[in-house]
């Protein structure tokens, strides 16, 4: 499991989809779907508010973060 798959994990088990997401962050749908497709990034603050609110750690959040940033560098 990568840490994407973490982060949907938690997602499905607080019974939230990437709508409830953009809404944590104050987002667009449009922007978490560009995040997980690799054509956007979230922020390092938008990764800790992920992490805090789904119960993951710093390091997940950190790699969240350079996550979105290995796939839209690689794309």
């Amino acid at each position: 499991m990568n840490d994407v798959d973490a982060l949907l994990d938690a997602m499905q088990a607080h019974g939230e989809c990437k709508a409830d997401l953009a809404r944590l962050l104050g987002v667009s749908r449009s922007f978490v779907s560009q995040v997980f497709s690799g054509k956007r990034d979230f922020t390092v603050e938008q990764a800790e508010k992920i992490a805090r609110h789904y119960g993951l750690t710093p390091d997940h959040a950190l790699k969240i973060f350079f996550f979105s940033l290995d796939k839209s560098v690689s794309s």
